[in-house]
């Protein structure tokens, strides 16, 4: 199909002032390739840089985490003091010459980060473990957030958003997807508080919200805000968050004039659905839900990551689920240049979809990601998973 003929093509207006030059983006995802003191790192501006090169209309930095109590790994990307924001002044400066929005992504990890390198315990709305993570640091101590607490968090994100700001950015993305702090607040599983935080879908949704308004106030409104929300925990059982419970979470954004949603399904818990292997169910399970949030609203645009084979996928699945835009994180891993080749009738390097670049961030015998098909960064062939 030639591109004239695609809507992956086509510009999508954000605000008055933010029009992307097409609709494919990279969506974010957590490299941990900082510096220990979390400062976006050489390496970070190789990789972005090679992103943004790669001529999509979006490049989403992933896993800034707001607050020096969030911590995952080591070499986490932080975003907290004024050092955390001048160390990301020369990617998005890159990123404006080459007209690509690029949109950092704030993240507390909640009960899917760990104690290891904060010395303090994991914040959860109302005390409960992701089962994955405590095998994996079984020493963990976790606390039910308190509403001072809450409180907190809210002035976390509206911080690190300023300080965005400050760096000269345009847009943030909120990551509330996937099991993390915000997300486990969302969600009936993870979520059973009585007050205003919990109890229903707009008490769960709440936090949310006041973190958007907040950052609103704080930055007179001059930021782009998106939002990774997460609209399934993808149980087989009937149980967890579901699409059809975000419909007023979803007009509340829309009041707000939020500037996008990526829908993303899966949790700590259930996200080996997603890494082990290519399952088509799982992909339609990702997409008709995000069609469902979509017609929740009029004005903001939706789309989604997940499975995206190719160019030529990422068309089919825009037009049949009547999406606004749309990502691809692990095929754009495997090459960034993939949207130019396409263009050019040049073949691209293909993602296997195997996960194993998502286990290289823990596996102590590796310094980074590393990818199977990337020569760029291709992983030693004696690294071997089960």
């Amino acid at each position: 199909m030639k591109h004239n003929d695609m809507r992956l093509f086509d510009g999508l207006r954000i605000n008055k002032s933010i029009t992307l030059k097409n609709r494919l983006f990279f969506s974010s995802v957590g490299l941990d390739l900082a510096t220990e003191d979390g400062l976006f790192s050489d390496a970070l501006y190789s990789f972005y840089k090679d992103m943004i090169d790669g001529d999509m209309g979006m490049v989403k930095i992933g896993n800034s985490t707001v607050s020096p109590t969030s911590r995952l790994h080591a070499t986490g990307l932080a975003l907290y003091n004024s050092k955390h924001a001048k160390a990301l002044e020369p990617i998005i400066n890159y990123a404006a010459e080459k007209d690509v929005l690029l949109v950092i992504q704030l993240q507390h990890y909640g009960s899917q980060g760990s104690t290891k390198h904060t010395g303090v315990p994991l914040l959860s709305p109302s005390g409960q473990y992701c089962k994955k993570m405590t095998r994996k640091f079984p020493d963990d101590t976790i606390m039910a957030m308190s509403l001072e607490s809450v409180r907190q968090v809210i002035n976390e994100f509206a911080i690190a958003a300023s300080l965005v700001k400050q760096a000269g950015g345009k847009a943030i993305q909120i990551q509330a997807g996937n099991g993390y702090l915000i997300s486990s607040f969302l969600s009936p599983y993870t979520n059973h508080r009585c007050d205003d935080y919990g109890g229903n879908d707009r008490n769960r949704g709440r936090i949310l919200i006041e973190i958007i308004q907040e950052i609103q106030l704080r930055t007179n409104n001059e930021l782009a805000i998106f939002v990774r929300l997460g609209i399934d925990d993808c149980f087989d059982e009937d149980i967890g968050q579901k699409p059809e419970f975000m419909r007023c979470i979803v007009e509340e954004m829309e009041k707000l004039g939020v500037a996008g949603i990526e829908c993303s399904i899966c949790i700590g818990e259930t996200f080996g659905r997603f890494l082990n292997g290519y399952d088509q169910s799982i992909k339609n399970r990702l997409f008709e839900g995000a069609m469902l949030i979509k017609s929740f609203t009029s004005t903001i645009p939706v789309g989604c990551t997940g499975l995206v084979r190719s160019i030529d996928d990422a068309e089919s699945l825009l037009q049949q689920y009547k999406l606004d835009y749309i990502g691809m994180a692990r095929g754009l891993l495997a090459d960034p240049k993939l949207f130019l080749k396409y263009n050019a009738n040049v073949p691209g390097n293909v993602c296997r979809f195997d996960g194993y670049c998502f286990r290289d961030k823990s596996n102590p015998e590796l310094d980074r990601v590393y990818c199977c098909v990337n020569p760029d960064y291709l992983r030693n062939p004696l690294i071997k998973y089960e």
